[in-house]
């Protein structure tokens, strides 16, 4: 048992998941099965245009010398990457803005919950700016029970208060994927990712079997541009 992304075999625990983290790279279950579709599904070729929200330090590390000066890194508050060359991009105002059928590769994790505006449009846009043949690979937390949605506007501490220190200001239920994501994209009725790579694959990069069969925040959505819906 292994990181793919850095080859560290060394885990450390999460809060209610033990020996989850790469000790190595900081990896966790979802950053290693997004990597794994990159180097076994997607392949990019060099060169590709990559776009990579909140970029996490082993992805960015296999996405970089893939794009290289086409490997765009972002999030809307770059100073959380010192040293990254992450630019500063804000979901609900800039991705209007992002060229139509440029990029091959998009990925972003853990990201939607976060976003305090509606949350389809930019997904809907996301997916226009896939070049014909592109990809976007994302994930988001995905919880038991209802998707509930909140937007409000209140100073920071306020916010805090409301929503936990990560501020989800939305909430994605497993039993409704199909009237949120499943209305954006086609999606999947029943999740189950060993139909893409074998248990023993899955093993090897410490993917949890609890994440195997069923939508949780491990679950990887891959879009192409056929898959938009609207």
């Amino acid at each position: 048992m292994h990181c793919n992304l850095c080859g560290g075999d060394r885990f450390t625990d999460m809060p209610k998941r033990p020996q989850v983290r790469c000790a190595s790279c900081g990896s966790l279950e979802r950053t290693r099965l997004v990597g794994l579709h990159i180097q076994e599904r997607i392949r990019p070729a060099a060169g590709s245009r990559i776009l990579h929200f909140a970029p996490e330090r082993g992805l960015a590390a296999l996405l970089r010398p893939i794009g290289g000066d086409q490997y765009d890194a972002v999030d809307i508050e770059p100073e959380k990457y010192p040293g990254l060359g992450v630019r500063r991009f804000d979901l609900c105002a800039d991705v209007f803005d992002l060229p139509r059928g440029h990029y091959d590769l998009i990925v972003h994790n853990h990201v939607l919950e976060h976003i305090r505006c509606s949350y389809s449009v930019p997904l809907i846009r996301l997916a226009q700016a896939l070049a014909p043949g592109g990809v976007m690979l994302f994930t988001m937390p995905i919880l038991p029970g209802p998707f509930t949605e909140e937007l409000v506007d209140l100073p920071e501490a306020q916010m805090i208060e409301r929503f936990g220190p990560m501020i989800h200001v939305r909430r994605f239920g497993d039993a409704f994927i199909p009237d949120t994501i499943g209305m954006i994209f086609r999606t999947p009725a029943r999740y189950d990712v060993t139909e893409r790579f074998s248990p023993e694959r899955l093993r090897e990069i410490n993917l949890p079997e609890r994440h195997w069969r069923a939508w949780t925040g491990s679950s990887v959505f891959e879009v192409r541009p056929d898959d938009l819906r609207v």
